[in-house]
């Protein structure tokens, strides 16, 4: 319906009302499709971890609510059904910062009624005195008038269940993709509370499979019967494939154990060897398998198997395995045929030895066979030829070729054929046979005037004789050419025989009239291509006829032709060359004319037809149609004809005329077109019976000339049309006044090259008139008229109705008597009519009347509330589109709601802390009326104001206080309120006669109150009475956010202003983040660091040389987790040294061993033995001692060392120490 959006800013203005700035009012409906208690529904406002803040009812006339908010920040709103009723949303989640969120936005925040709980249960047949449950996965799908609403799956125990169910009457079916249902639907009636579906839905059975294998392969088409354990007459029965009854067969082959009065039914193994029982009732029952025919008779193992049903599909894992068979086999003459044909006493052989024999139908019987491998077997017997063959016993091929049939079958290899040649010559004759299905040649030589014998193949042939080169030029001509012999159904053939022929031919040529002159010789041809002419014999008895004659050929395959001339290419012949096969016989042949031939020569491509009218009472007439180029038409009759053609053009002439007896006659006529039809045609679908003729204004585009063509009607179409000549172009205009033309206009070239482009078509709607009227009636109201806007149409007067973009196509005014007129306009878009006039409502009278609308005057409600200001108003109508109106009384008391529709409204006051009295009213306002609604205001509850600041008094914002009722109020409801940017907050109502605790809570949104520990005083303690509570003040108390960092350094004077301290960042050793350069002090103080429980690193660094000094450059790592950190180094480089003479006494050493080497090399013999003296001293004197020395001034070393430790002190205000690892590392870094 047509929302008014004029009216809706109009109606919707505060009046003299003005908004509070402090306060938020968060609303919108609980909206439902069917009839429901909306003051029962409760919406409560929450903080985010579950405080409630404000709770309230539903309008109970639409369902509105409103909710004021005091304080910015994250909420939940929460709605409160009655148990069982479920909503969507539940809840909805808040950011309120006073600008973006939706109720600053003034937004609607709805919740949806969805309807209460449906439950109900699935069960299987026989399961009430059985067992319990009930199936799983069973679809249950939820319909109310035959409309799909929702759709469900049963659980393990058969239940299912709705949620979101309207009250109504429903219907709920069931289904599944292959179980079927005793009872699939139950009926029921909701109400206002969840219900329970009485009547179950019962599935009838489910589906029982397993397999029957032989050698682990399937066997198909085994019968496979169900017994149940015991008789049953309420359970519906199975379905199964095959519901015969048991045979007198079958009953003799049942196991003892079974009883036949609880036979169920049967089935049969499909392709995989599967059994499959459909919808079997649960119970216990039998399954085994039976295979008994008069061909084939199968044992198998186990006999049988029982099984149990429950509420599900059940597969048997143990197929059923065969034993030994037994089978029959046929000899037949062939298997090709159709029909077999036994073949009596012929002898069996299996694997070389005699076996039996066919009886009078060809039947043998093999038994106590293995059901798998091969066996060999041949069959003898006179006149026939046969293979011995190896069959493969295929199980599953034996029971698929059925109960009459037979198994394994034999026929002869090939077949006897006799006959004789008789001819006068001496020589052997070569006799050819082809099988026409494998078109393989043979040849064999028989004895001349001799009966000859062959055998072959089963299959037709064709017999025919090879001539020699010698038999051929002594005049030797076989007949017949060919033979068909045909031993495809196995049956021995004689007297294929052979002989010699001369062959004549005779013939007449019959015309429509006396045959003339022109005609006198025919054109004989043979296959070899040798042609000859035959004369022809004219008949005075029948001048209509002449004869021909031709003897002593040579047997064989001709063609005979009439000769071609262009005096003889004037007659049409039924056939013009005939074949004759003069192989076996004589001939006579027969031509005959059946016409005169018309050509005509068509210079286009369009459709013309050719009426042919021969000028002579009763004679021929006919229709044709030509195509573009030389068409041939044969006439009859000998005589006049007339030609009209008819087409979508005209020609050179209307009329032809065409005399078979002319010479003319063989010149085609020639069809050129010069004008062309143009054909407009108006198309509607309308029935209105007014219009009988359309005018339509032709104007050529050329000579600038016009024409009126009048349509005439045919049903529902006007039609016409005008001639024009190739090339010209036109533009025609459709006229009316009260019709609408798409297109309006259309130009068009005209085409010679087809007769379709020449067609104009319009389609004609009758126009669309719009009238309206305003009841009571209202002058010079606005009326628009709007349609849908596309993006061709889109501009700046779009304007948006009821969510869709509109483009205003025309405006009027009403009239003194309050009518308005629209038209004529297109029936194709949907357009929507808005009416405007201040201090008036339009609403549609209704929906069949869409462009009727009642009038309203509006009117007003006063609303006064004395001795506070504040009051937060909600004003809502359950009529008017449900619309609603807030506002907020000022210092005079006083709000003003103007512009109301009539209608039945809800008023309702809200302030927390105050009660009104009464709690709200119910107005109906008349159109027109000024009401007066008044409230008596009484308080009852208070405030706590205070103030949050630091220990300097700088205000603390957003910090959470919660007043916790204790004692006596430990019930009571935690009221919480957040620090503004003075840090002032204020408690609201907080209940007379309680005493309330103050705490602080940290709130999670602020990570800038990471720091507050705690304010002082702790659990400050309010006590309320009857009025506010005033300055009360709360300092925070915050934790420490640095780490200090001071290090002492131990070492002698002169190394101090040398040294510098430097400090890391653990993972990033490459640069230091401070530097501290000592001077005369041996302290290091650095700047403070964040107390962000990073790895850290302090090492000294020194600038001596290494070469000149031994020493360690000490380093410690730490955590910064806490406040204060005190560390010491010991710095204590030694000199290092060095002998004064070493250099010279290395030089001299040098020296001494350059001579030696040399005196080595020159007195190899006399120095050698003095050289192994002195080594072995060395070995057993001097290397010992000198070991033994080294070990004692090592030792000595290693003690010097261990003195001179570098020391760590830890310092942490006597309540710090280090980690166990810190201490372990400053001590090795010395």
């Amino acid at each position: 319906m047509l929302r008014f959006l004029i009216l809706f800013f109009i109606c919707f203005s505060y009046g003299k009302t003005q908004p509070n700035s402090d306060v938020i009012g968060c609303g919108g409906f609980i909206k439902s499709e069917t009839d429901i208690n909306y003051k029962v529904v409760r919406v409560q406002l929450i903080t985010k971890d579950g405080i409630p803040i404000y709770t309230t009812e539903a309008a109970p006339i639409n369902g509105y609510y409103m909710i004021p908010v005091y304080e910015r920040g994250e909420y939940i709103l929460k709605l409160l059904p009655p148990s069982g009723w479920s909503f969507e949303p539940s809840q909805i989640e808040l950011n309120i910062d006073g600008e973006t969120d939706p109720c600053t936005q003034n937004h609607d925040l709805n919740f949806v009624f969805k309807g209460f709980g449906l439950a109900g249960r699935v069960i299987s047949a026989g399961s009430a005195s059985n067992m319990g449950g009930g199936p799983a996965g069973v679809t249950l799908t939820l319909y109310q008038d035959n409309k799909k609403l929702n759709e469900t799956k049963s659980k393990a125990d058969g239940t299912f269940e709705f949620f979101d169910v309207l009250p109504g009457q429903y219907t709920v079916k069931g289904s599944h993709d292959h179980w079927k249902f005793l009872t699939a639907m139950s009926h029921v009636q909701l109400s206002k509370e969840r219900w329970e579906i009485e009547q179950p839905i019962v599935v009838r059975g489910y589906t029982l499979k397993g397999a029957v294998l032989h050698q682990a392969s399937p066997l198909i088409s085994i019968d496979v019967l169900l017994f149940r354990s015991s008789s049953s007459d309420n359970l519906p029965a199975p379905t199964c494939s095959n519901d015969g009854p048991l045979n007198k067969n079958e009953l003799s082959l049942l196991p003892p154990t079974v009883n036949p009065q609880n036979f169920v039914c049967r089935t049969r193994t499909n392709a995989k060897g599967e059994y499959i029982f459909d919808d079997v009732p649960i119970g216990l029952y039998i399954v085994l398998p039976i295979y008994s025919t008069p061909s084939l008779d199968i044992v198998f193992i186990p006999d049988q198997k029982a099984i149990t049903i429950t509420h599900k599909d059940f597969s048997v894992e143990t197929p059923f395995e065969t034993g030994t068979i037994s089978f029959h086999g046929r000899v037949v003459k062939s298997t090709k045929t159709d029909k077999l044909i036994p073949l009596a006493n012929a002898q069996i052989s299996i694997d070389s030895k005699p076996c039996c024999q066919t009886d009078a139908n060809g039947l043998f019987k093999l038994k106590h066979i293995r059901p798998s491998g091969t066996i060999k077997i041949k069959s003898d017997l006179d006149g026939y030829a046969f293979k011995e063959i190896t069959h493969t016993i295929n199980l599953n091929r034996l029971i698929g070729i059925g109960d009459t049939s037979t198994p394994l079958v034999l026929s002869p290899e090939k077949v006897r054929v006799t006959g004789r040649v008789q001819c006068s010559s001496t020589r052997k004759q070569t006799i050819r046979y082809t099988d026409t299905e494998k078109k393989l040649v043979q040849r064999f030589e028989v004895e001349p005037n001799t009966e000859y014998s062959i055998y072959i193949p089963p299959g037709i042939y064709t017999f025919s004789p090879e001539l020699s080169d010698v038999d051929v030029r002594s005049g030797v001509h076989l007949t017949p050419e060919v033979i068909d012999v045909d031993v495809s159904h196995g049956s021995p053939i004689d007297q294929i025989n052979f002989s010699q022929l001369k062959a004549k031919l005779n013939g007449v040529i019959h015309c429509i009239d006396d045959c003339q002159n022109d005609l006198s010789q025919l054109e004989l041809t043979s296959r070899s291509g040798v042609m000859n002419k035959i004369d022809l014999i004219k008949n005075p008895s029948k001048t209509n006829e002449i004869h021909f004659e031709q003897d002593n050929l040579l047997p064989g395959k001709y063609s005979v032709s009439l000769i071609k001339s262009k005096q003889t290419d004037k007659y049409c012949w039924k056939e013009s060359q005939l074949d004759v096969d003069l192989s076996n016989a004589n001939k006579t042949i027969r031509f005959e004319q059946i016409g005169f031939k018309l050509r005509i020569h068509l210079q286009t491509t369009n459709k013309v037809t050719l009426k042919i009218n021969q000028v002579k009472e009763n004679s021929y007439t006919n229709t044709i149609d030509l195509l573009s180029g030389l068409n041939e038409v044969c006439l009859p009759n000998h005589g006049v004809y007339e030609l009209i053609p008819s087409s979508c053009m005209k020609f050179e002439k209307e009329k032809y005329s065409y005399d078979t007896s002319k010479a003319s006659s063989l010149t085609p006529i020639e069809l050129i077109p010069n004008e062309y039809q143009v054909f407009v045609s108006i198309q509607s679908d309308s029935d209105d019976q007014t219009a009988s003729t359309f005018p339509v204004l032709v104007r050529n585009s050329k000579q600038n000339n016009e024409v009126t063509l009048d349509l005439q009607r045919e049903k529902n179409k006007w039609i016409g049309s005008f001639w024009a000549k190739n090339g010209e172009q036109f533009a025609i205009f459709p006229q009316s006044e009260v019709w609408l033309f798409e297109p309006d206009h259309q130009i068009i070239a005209i085409s010679s090259d087809n007769c379709q482009a020449n067609q104009v078509k319009f389609v004609a709607r009758r126009g669309l008139f719009i009238n309206g009227v305003t009841d009571p009636a209202v002058p010079d109201a606005n009326v628009s008229l709007y349609t849908i806007a596309t993006d061709k149409t889109k501009s700046d007067q779009t304007v948006d109705i009821d969510g869709q973009p509109m483009h205003l196509l025309l405006s009027t005014w009403t009239k003194p008597d309050g009518t308005y007129t629209f038209g004529p306009l297109s029936n194709d878009p949907s357009y929507h009519v808005v009416i405007q006039k201040t201090g008036h409502v339009f609403t549609r009278k209704s929906a069949s009347s869409a462009y009727d609308f009642k009038t309203e005057k509006l009117a007003s409600i006063l609303v006064q509330i004395k001795d506070v200001d504040g009051v937060f108003l909600l004003l809502t109508s359950s009529t008017n589109n449900m619309r609603r109106r807030t506002a907020t009384t000022d210092s005079t008391g006083e709000v003003l709601f103007s512009d109301l529709q009539s209608g039945k409204y809800y008023l309702r006051p809200q302030l927390r802390e105050y009660r009104f009295h009464p709690e709200d009213a119910h107005i109906d306002l008349a159109s027109g009326a000024e009401v007066t609604a008044k409230f008596q205001v009484e308080r009852v509850a208070f405030s706590c104001y205070g103030q949050v600041t630091s220990l300097n008094n700088e205000p603390e914002t957003g910090l959470i206080i919660d007043a916790i009722g204790i004692e006596q109020c430990a019930s009571a409801t935690r009221e919480s309120a957040k620090t503004d940017m003075n840090g002032q907050f204020r408690l609201r109502a907080l209940q007379p006669g309680c005493r309330y605790q103050l705490q602080y809570r940290a709130n999670p949104n602020e990570p800038t109150q990471i720091d507050v520990l705690q304010i002082e005083p702790r659990n400050k303690i309010i006590e309320i009475a009857d009025n506010d509570v005033q300055h009360i003040h709360l300092y925070t108390i915050k934790r420490p956010s640095d780490v200090d960092i001071n290090v002492f350094i131990q070492t002698q004077t002169q190394f101090l202003n040398q040294l510098k301290v430097k400090l890391y960042k653990s993972s990033q050793r490459e640069s230091p983040i401070q530097t501290v350069t000592l001077t005369n002090s041996p302290f290091a103080y650095f700047n403070s660091v964040p107390l962000d429980n990073e790895s850290y690193t302090i090492r000294v660094d020194s600038p001596l040389s290494t070469s000149v000094y031994n020493y360690i450059q000490p380093e410690v790592s730490f955590t910064a987790n806490q406040t204060f950190l005190f560390f010491t180094f010991n710095f204590q480089p030694r000199l290092r040294i060095y002998d004064g003479e070493s250099g010279l006494t290395g030089s001299y050493s040098a020296f001494i061993i350059a001579l030696m080497i040399i005196a080595v090399i020159f007195k190899y013999e006399t120095i050698l033995p003095f050289a192994r003296s002195f080594y072995g001293y060395a070995r057993e004197t001097l290397l010992p001692n000198l070991i033994k020395k080294s070990s004692s001034v090592l030792s000595s070393t290693q003690t010097t060392d261990q003195t001179s430790n570098t020391k760590l002190t830890s310092n942490l205000n006597n309540d710090v120490t280090l980690p166990n690892d810190t201490k372990r590392r400053a001590r090795i870094a010395d």
